[in-house]
């Protein structure tokens, strides 16, 4: 495959697809067998994501845009990264429905993948960058606050000349932009604001151990849940970006045989388009109060929430001694 482009790499390329050695190299009949193994339930497993994703961010999004969420900045940068989870999810649905082959019916099928591909990394990408943003804004506060206080007939895509000249030299600057810019990059700035984050909070309770007041707990609670958000980001970002760094230094075993492996990425960009809700739901009470209220029947609310707000009061009775 590969060897028609005439791309180099730092190492020795594994054997082309096909030929004998190809059958007898341990990795290639690892990634084959792997890829074989998993792409029969690729479909059902993407598409369930995918329409879960859909509707929890829809349900973030009507939470999050009530009034009494919205007096938060953490809530209205949560919503955003909702929305752009949201439109990550519309492209996941529109790559189903196109498929993965790269042969296609009509110029603009093929056009449309393109579009579609793009969309998917922009609305990624923008939801990561808001991620950082909420834990650079938080720190800031924390700053701020601590100082005041398949058709033969069809339309192929294929690899460009462009893409493929010297060396394929603008096909690897591509995978290490994209792995860089979108992925590592906003995972480095990620792990720098949980580290600061940390250390504000270590701060600011030795400032206030000995007058510590609702408003500093609730400090607190929005710091720990901004860093869940980011350490989620980063566990399932940062191997995508690794992936494209790999694919850029072995270029020619990435054409025949590591993109295979993008079948399992997919499904962990996917997937982290439900974190939000996930988190919000796990981690937020008020979240979860709203969210209910908002969308269960009153009935059901009025018997959750009057379990949970029935305080027992002792009665003593005191009786003054008779004269």
């Amino acid at each position: 495959m590969a060897s028609e482009y005439k791309c180099t790499q730092f190492t020795e390329a594994l054997p082309e697809p096909g030929t004998n050695e190809a059958e007898n190299s341990a990795v290639s009949i690892f990634i084959t067998t792997i890829v074989q193994s998993y792409r029969p339930y690729y479909y059902y497993s993407l598409t369930s994501i995918v329409v879960f994703a859909i509707f929890a961010n829809i349900l973030i999004v009507v939470v999050l845009s009530h009034k009494e969420m919205r007096n938060s900045g953490v809530n209205i940068t949560m919503m955003l990264i909702a929305l752009c989870d949201f439109g990550c999810s519309l492209t996941g649905v529109t790559q189903l429905f196109l498929g993965t082959s790269i042969n296609y019916s009509s110029f603009i099928t093929a056009c449309t993948r393109i579009t579609v591909d793009y969309l998917a990394i922009c609305f990624h990408a923008s939801s990561l960058y808001l991620g950082v943003g909420l834990a650079f804004c938080r720190v800031m506060s924390l700053n701020y606050s601590d100082k005041n206080r398949n058709e033969k007939n069809g339309m192929y895509i294929e690899i460009s000349t462009f893409s493929v000249a010297n060396g394929c030299a603008f096909m690897k600057f591509s995978l290490f932009l994209n792995g860089f810019c979108f992925k590592i990059a906003p995972c480095i700035l990620m792990l720098l604001m949980i580290l600061l984050l940390l250390r504000r909070i270590r701060e600011g309770k030795k400032s206030t151990l000995h007058n510590r007041n609702y408003n500093q707990e609730k400090i607190d609670r929005s710091s720990r849940f901004i860093q869940f958000v980011l350490v989620v980001f980063l566990v399932i970002e940062f191997p995508q970006g690794v992936f494209n760094f790999i694919g850029a230094l072995f270029i020619i075993d990435y054409i025949n045989y590591f993109q295979n492996l993008t079948i399992f990425f997919n499904i962990l960009s996917v997937l982290n388009t439900t974190t939000s809700f996930l988190i919000y739901s796990t981690l937020s009470a008020k979240f979860r109060k709203l969210f209910a209220r908002l969308l269960l029947p009153r009935y059901i609310t009025d018997k959750i929430y009057m379990k949970s707000s029935t305080v027992a009061v002792q009665q003593v009775v005191l009786s003054s001694p008779i004269t």
